[in-house]
């Protein structure tokens, strides 16, 4: 089996965060698998791999289908490159050196407006694409408060439009304060608020990674922040929130169709329909004792 280390999570995370997640020590998890403790600490160190029946032994313990594993995490040549349309512009940022993306989506109608969706901790490429674009911002839309998705907005300075929209929840989350003259608006209210200036969207609740996490869909694409990656999921606030997390993944792929292009925090673009295929969060088994 070859590695995908194309994707942000490799198989050594996947399995990290499902016993994270359900709570499972090695000893208990090696005794339901027959893989012994020293091989699961190195599968889980990303230095033994698991073979296809070992695969589905793990799922089976720890409540995922271990099949869809080799259909992208062993299988490079199956990472998606979905054409993104025009109006999307991804911007790679460096967080401290931890690549995460921040995307401009401009206005249908006058490509002088956009939408900041992430921020990518602010860093100088942003500023220097929205200043090279020279757009006006008619909104920030954070996907939750993680310094990396949410970092600085005073950097923005002049740059800054009139209202960002973060849920309640995630604002203690913030590496600073909100600044003045900026108005905070919960994430729901983006529709109806944007509305009058042209955009259309829905959003998304996806909770489980924080507790006020959402998703944006506009422009046939769905921004998913950390809720969902190409193959994987963003690790949850703490053992007691992987149920939701899995309810995210769940009502995320479910809904849209299957050609919507997903756009997560980091790693690959993707689809609906093949994170379906593939991502062994999805179709994993909720109701296990843990609550949402």
């Amino acid at each position: 089996m070859m590695v995908n280390s194309k994707l942000e999570d490799q198989y050594s995370d996947v399995l990290k965060k499902f016993r994270y997640g359900r709570k499972m020590g090695l000893r208990t998890l090696s005794e339901a698998t027959g893989i012994s403790p020293d091989a699961l600490r190195s599968a889980e160190a990303g230095t033994y791999l698991p073979t296809e029946s070992e695969w589905l032994h793990l799922g089976e313990a720890l409540g995922f289908d271990g099949t869809v594993m080799q259909k992208l995490h062993f299988s490079p040549d199956s990472t998606p490159h979905p054409k993104l349309p025009p109006q999307i512009l991804p911007v790679g940022e460096s967080y401290f050196g931890y690549a995460v993306w921040a995307y401009i989506v401009l206005h249908p109608d006058d490509p002088k407006k956009g939408l900041l969706i992430d921020t990518g901790g602010i860093g100088n490429r942003l500023l220097d694409f929205i200043d090279r674009l020279g757009i006006t911002l008619d909104g920030i839309l954070l996907t939750h408060g993680h310094s990396d998705h949410a970092g600085d907005l005073s950097r923005l300075e002049k740059r800054l439009p009139d209202v960002v929209f973060l849920s309640e929840s995630d604002v203690s989350l913030l590496d600073a304060p909100i600044p003045s003259g900026l108005q905070r608006r919960e994430p729901k209210e983006a529709p109806e608020r944007l509305c009058q200036a042209g955009w259309t969207m829905r959003v998304y609740p996806a909770n489980g990674h924080t507790n006020g996490s959402v998703a944006y869909h506009t422009s046939g694409v769905l921004f998913v922040g950390d809720g969902i990656f190409c193959g994987s999921s963003g690790k949850p606030h703490t053992p007691a929130d992987f149920p939701a997390s899995l309810y995210t993944v769940k009502r995320l792929l479910d809904e849209p169709s299957p050609d919507t292009i997903i756009l997560s925090g980091h790693g690959p673009f993707t689809t609906v329909g093949e994170e379906r295929k593939w991502n062994p969060f999805y179709g994993a088994t909720i109701d296990r004792g843990e609550r949402e």
